[in-house]
């Protein structure tokens, strides 16, 4: 690979170690839309002289680190001993492709599914790393789990049998989005919206009717994860 190659996947590599690209960029002192422009999937910029030997300082590495080739089965080419600790585990932790479990359980978008006895992983995902961290939100990486929709009642937005990607990290009901949850002992995916007297539970097909829950009820509702990604598709 060119230099400006290898400093570019030596980038996406060290943002993916963060957060997110604006906390990337802050850490090394410059700004998000900067680092966009050099590691997106069509970068619009190369990663200069200048700002390559700015980052290296900002983040501990040795002189040129960004301008040489880092294997990733291989060890860290520096001293992460040497290096602050959060930054040196970062370091050792990165990793290009992430597997995502998934469990042999379906959420009903519907009148409900019966939880299975034993959630057991069937097999696992892989995905991308920085695609992961670019375009889901999540409250850590290990708290994102693939299941399976079932039913008509989300549809269009979520067929029956797309794959469906959850945040086990999410256990209550913050905000209004699409969650993962069990009601009277059945399973459910539904979007759920909350306001000063308690929920509303709302299919997305309006042959379905909306479900109020008083705030004195809530209870009665298990969030088990909040719904962040999922994969439309039909089958003919």
């Amino acid at each position: 690979m060119d230099t400006n190659s290898i400093r570019r996947e030596n980038l996406r590599a060290l943002a993916a170690t963060h957060k997110s690209q604006a906390d990337f960029a802050a850490a090394c002192g410059t700004a998000a839309s900067v680092i966009s422009l050099i590691i997106s999937p069509n970068p619009k910029r190369n990663l200069g002289h200048r700002l390559a030997r700015k980052i290296e300082e900002a983040q501990g590495l040795p002189l040129g680190w960004l301008d040489s080739e880092h294997s990733a089965s291989a060890e860290p080419p520096i001293e992460v001993d040497f290096l602050p600790a959060a930054l040196a585990q970062k370091i050792s932790s990165y990793r290009p492709v992430i597997e995502i479990e998934r469990f042999d359980v379906a959420g009903s978008m519907g009148s409900g599914s019966e939880p299975p006895e034993f959630n057991g992983v069937v097999e696992a995902m892989s995905l991308d790393a920085s695609w992961v961290r670019q375009n889901l939100v999540f409250t850590s990486i290990d708290n994102i789990k693939l299941i399976s929709g079932r039913g008509d009642s989300m549809s269009p937005t979520i067929r029956s049998g797309d794959p469906v990607l959850v945040d086990i990290g999410v256990v209550s009901v913050e905000s209004d989005a699409i969650y993962f949850f069990q009601m009277r002992g059945q399973l459910h995916i539904k979007r759920i919206q909350r306001d000063l007297d308690g929920l509303t539970i709302i299919s997305d097909n309006d042959k379905y009717q909306s479900i109020r829950v008083p705030a004195d009820r809530e209870d009665d509702l298990t969030i088990m994860a909040q719904v962040i990604y999922w994969w439309n598709g039909r089958n003919f």
